[in-house]
């Protein structure tokens, strides 16, 4: 028998074949230049060059190509000649084709049909209906399933895909068979129907009260039912041959040589007993044939087709054999309690215990085949004749299933013609799982929770899916996972800890799996605080375009996405602060660090709800890139607040504190955002000013004696024409002065208390100590620059005037200078009072 089942199969991470496509086309292209028709060669030209064309074209095809043939998946088919010319274009349309199929097996193997199915499926499960779900997942597999196998024959050309499909099948044929199984178990509890009478007393009436009256008889007829129906399945790709003999006679070969009276040592007659009671062989050829015959035979009792092994036996000629196989049939007369006075037939075989009696000593014969006894034993209940031609875990567990349920029926009907040796070993649904699970293949995952289930081992499968979680690959945790669900709706009561570990395990696999519906619904099912911090987790790598998908699926799942969003915020700022490279800190420009932090931003503005807590934050890592001396990312950062911020926070705080102004917090943070702003503008004008005057046109000087008189008048064209240049760059050097001098003292002379300060204090105490760091550090420092700008522009005067400003009490400015700074300020007040004409030594003169 042709084993179906595989040990467990890890899922490999998938090859993302869409990654590759531009450089695929690109390398065809390549590929298609240098084969044109004017560079083609005969078949038999030795030369690679004249067909490839120049060397570096060659090497660059070949590169290509290389790229192509990775992992031996994108080989192209051999290509044709037809007059002994290359065609450049087979190579195109094969490399294509097998590009093609290497993505749908990749599609296939991913498991994402699956994911987004039996999301679907258990979002509409409830109590009454959990046998439906369980009968859509094993539809689900199935359809993959014959998809899969569908698929086969078209990666041939790749080892890699054509195992990988392979697995692929056994994998999802293996998970089929065990939603078939729950399904089946589950459908056998549900159906109570009331006992039916039975008036007569044949051996199938008999049998009939049985299975009514007994549960777990029906339970164990399900369980071969289920055994024979997956081998049914896997009749057709069974190697087989229609027609083993010419139909009419059997054993067609030895007939012949008989007939002919060839010396040869063989059967002397025709009958069927003639082997054994002679102990000489059929012709070699019928050997064959009649060994193949007997192999097939089995298959169709294995797959519970014995109607259809009789008529195999009939068309091969042996009809005898097909007699033999009806004899399992229990017996009924139903014209022995009937008055009609018409006659029905009689079923079955009244000398059933005699009959099997005999099957059981064919067992035992010599020279008969293994697969020969395994067929008699399955009829008379031998399972020792039965294992030696079973060659899976399956066949295992279907030979003590059916030698069970012999021994059930058997001890029903209390026949004395039976063997003693038939009683000998008496199974139980017991013994039969520890003889399983002594087999090395029960260790598999899918073996050992079928096992699980049909013992009713609940505790078992708890366990099971908690060991396997852990290392499974993303198909196996989506099996586990909703196995571990629909066993809660029937069971409740189970430990709900473990089954938050199950989906979260699922929820990480999903991750970068592009199914952000599924990642968030499977959190709704979990306690708010691990849904927190598992779609924290799990959402921080999407990215921006799909983020207001996230928001749309919390609002409808009923998560709280500020909360979620908020906790993915500070991992991805804790994550870059404690990965930044000092080293790779640049302060014009933004380190790879920072620009994660800028960007975490916005997970801050998907909702209009959160936008006071985004300015909060904001303003946060803005002090904390200005205390750096980062300026570019503290642009950055500003940048990404929406201009109508602080409408927002109003409006969202008037729909439910209408005649309540905003809290604190919310107040320092408009006004700190206020004041950033302003410092920001006033860092951008005096970078746009270094800029403008930095960019001074300048007026060569030209020996005008030494030139002609044409040139002469081209130089003075030319001068005029700098001069006006010359006169447009002052004119705006002075608006750029002016506007940069306005900014910065708009930053120093900040209405209602100054730059930097709250208008509620008292609400944040290390807040609070930030500020007037920063105040200490950019307030020397503006007005340094303010006095470079006026004194670079000439304005000396103004120069003085700031003094004034620095010095009053209203604004008290000069208490954030230290020593060494106020002294460098007076310095260059008093150069500035000289050069416009006051004496520095004569304040309060005109007083």
């Amino acid at each position: 028998m042709t084993e179906y089942t595989c040990t467990p199969i890890q899922d490999k991470p998938a090859l993302k074949y869409a990654d590759r496509l531009h450089e695929i086309k690109r390398a065809i292209c390549t590929l298609d230049e240098s084969l044109t028709p004017s560079k083609r060669i005969g078949h038999k030209s030795i030369g690679l060059s004249p067909m490839f064309g120049t060397p570096q074209q060659q090497r660059k095809s070949f590169d290509s190509i290389a790229l192509l043939d990775h992992q031996n998946i994108l080989t192209p088919s051999r290509t044709t000649v037809e007059n002994n010319v290359y065609e450049p274009s087979h190579i195109s349309d094969s490399i294509l084709q097998n590009l093609e199929v290497a993505a749908k097996v990749e599609k296939i193997t991913s498991s994402n049909l699956l994911i987004k199915g039996f999301s679907k499926v258990y979002k509409e499960i409830s109590t009454e209906d959990v046998l439906s779900v369980i009968n859509s997942y094993a539809e689900q597999c199935e359809e993959l399933y014959q998809n899969s196998k569908s698929m086969l024959l078209s990666v041939k050309y790749s080892k890699q895909l054509s195992q990988k499909l392979r697995d692929a099948c056994s994998r999802i044929a293996n998970e089929r068979y065990t939603w078939k199984l729950f399904g089946a178990i589950y459908q056998n509890k549900l159906d109570s129907t009331p006992h039916e009478k039975y008036d007569s007393d044949s051996h199938l009436s008999v049998i009939n009260r049985l299975y009514s009256k007994s549960g777990e008889i029906r339970h164990n007829q399900v369980v071969l039912d289920w055994l024979e129906s997956n081998a049914l399945e896997l009749l057709p790709e069974l190697p087989t041959k229609v027609g083993y003999f010419s139909g009419k006679v059997t054993w067609e070969n030895t007939f012949h040589t008989l007939c002919n009276q060839k010396i040869k040592r063989i059967i002397s007659t025709m009958d069927p007993d003639a082997p054994c009671r002679e102990g000489a062989p059929l012709h070699e050829i019928d050997l064959e044939d009649q060994a193949r015959l007997v192999k097939h035979v089995f298959d169709l009792v294995r797959a519970g087709q014995a109607d259809k092994a009789q008529q195999l036996c009939i068309e091969s000629g042996q009809c005898w054999r097909a007699a033999v196989i009806d004899g399992w049939r229990l017996y009924h007369d139903p014209n022995m309690h009937s008055s009609s006075q018409d006659r029905e037939s009689v079923e079955g075989n009244i000398t059933r215990a005699l009959w099997k009696s005999c099957c059981w000593d064919f067992c035992d014969s010599p020279g008969v085949s293994t697969e020969e006894k395994a067929l008699y034993g399955v009829l008379s209940g031998n399972l020792q004749a039965v294992l030696p031609a079973c060659t899976s875990f399956h066949d295992v567990l279907w030979a003590h299933f059916k030698t069970l349920l012999d021994q059930d029926v058997e001890r029903e009907l209390c026949d004395s013609l039976l063997p003693p040796s038939y009683w000998k070993d008496i199974l139980s649904l017991e013994s039969v799982m520890d003889a399983m699970g002594k087999m090395k293949q029960s260790r598999d995952l899918y073996n050992k929770l079928q096992l699980q289930l049909i013992s009713g081992d609940l505790s078992g499968i708890l366990q099971t899916i908690g060991e396997h979680i852990e290392e499974a690959g993303l198909s196996q945790r989506r099996f586990l996972c909703h196995l571990r669900l629909v066993l809660e709706v029937l069971h409740p009561d189970t430990a709900p800890a473990a089954l938050h570990d199950t989906i979260s395990k699922y929820i990480l696999a999903l991750k970068g799996e592009e199914c952000l519906e599924e990642v968030v619904y499977y959190a709704s099912l979990l306690p708010s605080k691990l849904q927190i911090s598992l779609l924290c987790e799990v959402l921080s790598e999407v990215e921006e375009l799909s983020r207001p998908q996230c928001v749309q699926y919390a609002a409808m799942y009923s998560i709280p996405i500020e909360e979620v969003t908020m906790c993915i915020y500070k991992k991805i700022v804790s994550e870059s602060c404690s990965s930044a490279d000092p080293d790779l800190i640049s302060v014009a420009n933004i380190s790879d660090a920072d620009a994660k932090v800028v960007g975490a931003i916005s997970w801050l503005l998907l909702s209009e709800r959160q936008r006071s807590s985004a300015l909060q934050e904001s303003n946060r890592l803005i002090r904390r890139f200005l205390d750096a001396r980062k300026h570019a990312p503290a642009c950055a950062v500003f940048e990404m607040i929406p201009s109508d911020t602080i409408e927002v926070i109003h409006r969202e705080w008037g729909k439910e504190n209408q005649s309540i102004p905003l809290p604190p917090d919310d107040i320092n943070a408009v006004r700190e955002y206020l004041c950033l702003q302003a410092y920001l503008d006033t860092h951008q004008a005096y970078s746009d000013w270094c800029a403008h005057r930095a960019n001074r046109p300048s007026i060569p000087n030209y020996n005008i004696d030494a030139t002609s008189f044409s040139e002469q008048v081209a130089f003075e064209e030319k001068k005029k024409s700098l001069e006006i240049s010359l006169q447009r760059w002052e004119q705006n050097l002075t608006v750029q002065t002016q506007l940069t001098r306005d900014k910065m003292l708009n930053v120093l002379l900040f209405i209602d208390g100054g730059w930097l300060v709250d208008e509620v204090q008292g609400t944040d105490p290390l807040r609070d100590e930030q500020l007037k760091c920063l105040r200490k550090q950019y307030i020397p420092s503006t007005t340094s620059l303010l006095v470079n700008v006026l004194r670079e522009s000439g304005q000396d005067q103004a120069v003085v005037e700031l003094c004034d400003y620095i010095a009053s009490e209203q604004h008290k400015l000069y208490r954030l200078f230290n020593q060494s700074e106020l002294r460098e300020l007076l310095e260059k007040v008093y150069d500035s009072s000289i050069k416009c004409g006051c004496n520095p030594l004569q304040f309060g003169a005109d007083d």
